[in-house]
């Protein structure tokens, strides 16, 4: 083979081993740097307990007392009050929901001469109230212990729910004084189940916009 066919096979011999990568290594590095991990919050709401009622009406010298509401007869003049409690959880740097009470009027033809009143309360303080139903619900804000924003104006609630009732709803059925004659007599009213619903809120949550 002559000097020029050797010159020839030999570049093109050096043009594929460029091609192919496998001539030359230009510098590089490489760093690896410690993952995290991330943590979902909390939301949790659970009815507790067995409702409890009680008589107080204003003449009775043992105002308030506990009644059976199965065999209790109301009659006019008298006001009964239930309480039910719900177990609330939330956690989260911006967690904010709203707890949303609902539930029918009173049905039923006794109905006709009872009032009922709704109260929201944590531990003794007052935090909403309805009159006549909770058709239109009551609505409070809350928030938790570990959110790191302006939550002014939320109720602070625990993390997760622990058996405990953190909220109470108060039902005040009254029975009309003015009730006459024989109205009324040996009829009966049903009292719907309140519905507790617990919902993150973003645009509407104290703090945010």
């Amino acid at each position: 083979m002559n000097k020029k066919l050797t010159g020839i096979v030999a570049g093109a011999a050096g043009a594929a081993l460029l091609i192919s990568g496998g001539t030359y290594a230009l510098w590089n590095d490489s760093a690896t740097t410690d993952g995290g991990t991330i943590t979902a919050g909390n939301l949790d709401v659970e009815a507790v307990g067995t409702p409890t009622w009680n008589d107080v009406s204003g003449d009775r010298t043992d105002s308030p007392h506990v009644i059976d509401l199965s065999t209790f007869k109301i009659v006019p003049g008298d006001t009964i009050t239930g309480a039910y409690g719900f177990d609330l959880g939330l956690q989260g740097d911006n967690i904010v929901a709203e707890l949303a009470l609902t539930g029918d009027a009173l049905s039923g033809d006794l109905a006709e001469g009872l009032t009922a009143t709704y109260t929201l309360k944590q531990g003794a303080t007052v935090i909403g109230t309805a009159t006549g139903s909770l058709g239109s619900g009551i609505d409070v804000q809350l928030t938790s212990s570990d959110n790191t924003g302006d939550t002014t104006g939320a109720i602070v609630v625990p993390a997760a729910v622990d058996g405990a009732a953190d909220v109470t709803l108060e039902v005040a059925i009254t029975f009309d004084e003015n009730t006459d004659e024989r109205d009324l007599v040996q009829t009966t009213a049903a009292l719907t189940s309140a519905s507790a619903t617990l919902t993150q809120v973003r645009a509407d949550g104290p703090g945010y916009n």
